[in-house]
Parts: structure tokens; sequence; C-alpha cells
């Protein structure tokens, strides 16, 4: 049980920081900035729903699907903590994950298509998330870290949509300082589970 517990708070903390749901909210703003309050929170509803299944089909077959390809667990754990590293440097720097307004604008002409691409894919489930769930999903040892995995997800999953849908409110509250401070909080978080990754996947392939 208290595995169990401890495979929970690991893998809720990293799934959640990976997730960047404040970095996430900005870029929501940058994308409907013409969007009145209900229009926005649709569309964060839409995006966080796209994130959670793809999330989720890659937690339960992420394992099958890299096998599939002839990918190891060891290299993907190697190949997920340089992402989470590469990505926690940039955090470190108060910068969010976000796409830039132009890009958005020149990438996506379709309104309607970019609650999916690139907001739900790649903003929220992009590479490391993926990564994530499919190496903590090879890491759950019977159905107890299978429950507290998918539970973490969920959780996760559930507040950065909350997140999302305040997302106004959250930046006029926190302002571009608390954000970067929250940024770089997740930053510092990231880059530690990034080396124990590595770690972990040099030791599992050398052993």
């Amino acid at each position: 049980m208290a595995d169990s517990l401890f495979f929970f708070i690991n893998s809720f903390v990293t799934i959640f920081s990976v997730l960047d749901p404040f970095g996430a909210a900005l870029t929501l703003i940058v994308i409907t900035p013409d969007g009145d309050d209900i229009a926005r929170k649709n569309f964060a509803v839409r995006s966080a729903k796209m994130a959670a299944i793809t999330l989720l089909v890659f937690t339960v077959a992420g394992g099958f699907i890299f096998s599939f390809f002839g990918i190891s667990i060891n290299a993907l754990m190697v190949a997920g903590g340089v992402i989470l590293m590469q990505i926690s440097f940039k955090m470190l720097e108060g910068k969010p994950l976000t796409f830039g307004a132009a890009e958005v604008n020149d990438e996506t002409p379709l309104k309607d298509d970019v609650a999916i691409i690139p907001m739900a894919v790649p903003v929220l489930a992009g590479p490391a998330a993926i990564t994530t769930v499919v190496v903590f999903a090879s890491r759950a040892s019977g159905t107890g870290d299978w429950i507290a995995l998918l539970a973490a997800l969920t959780i996760a999953l559930l507040l950065t949509g909350y997140i999302l849908r305040n997302s106004l409110k959250l930046s006029q509250w926190l302002g571009n300082t608390g954000i970067r401070m929250l940024t770089r909080l997740m930053g510092l978080i990231l880059i530690a589970m990034g080396v124990e990754f590595v770690l972990s996947g040099f030791k599992g392939y050398f052993n």
C-alpha cells in the first residue's frame, strides 16, 4: 500500500509538471484572444479531453506500440529523460511551453482545429508527456500501481482542465511574475525526474 501511494505521488507530480497547465493556459489565451469566457471554457474542455484520450492510449498500449517499432523501455527512458531535461531548462528560464501567437495563427487557419492541434497535441500531450506515462506504465507492478497511475493521470488532467477553464482569471490573479515562478518550480521538478529517468535507463540497459 505504501509503495503504491509513493508511486501515485511520484507519477502525479511528474505528469502534472510535464503537462505544464500554467504555460498551457497562456497558450489558450493566445489562441483565443477574441473569444468570450464561455467559448474559451468550451475550448479548454475539448482540448483537455483530447489530451486525456491520447495519454490514456499511450498509458495502456504505449509499451506495445514502442515494442512494435523495436524500441526498448530503457532506450525510451533515456530519450524521455533527455526530453524532460531539455524542457526543464526552458522552464527554469521562466519560459512556458507554448507556441508563439504568430506560429499558431500561421499554421492553424481553422480555429476549431487548434483545440486538438496544437492545444491538445503537442502543448498538453506532447512527446515528454507521452514518454512519461509510458515509462511509469512500464514501472507499474500489480493492480495497486496501475490504479495509482491511472488515478494520478486522471487527477492531473482534471486539474489541468480546471486551470485551462479559468485561464483568464488565473493569468490576471498570478500575473506574469507568478506564472514564471510556477513554471520555474515545475522545471526544477522535471530536471530531477529527467536525470532519474536517464540513470534508470542506463542502469537497466547495462545490467
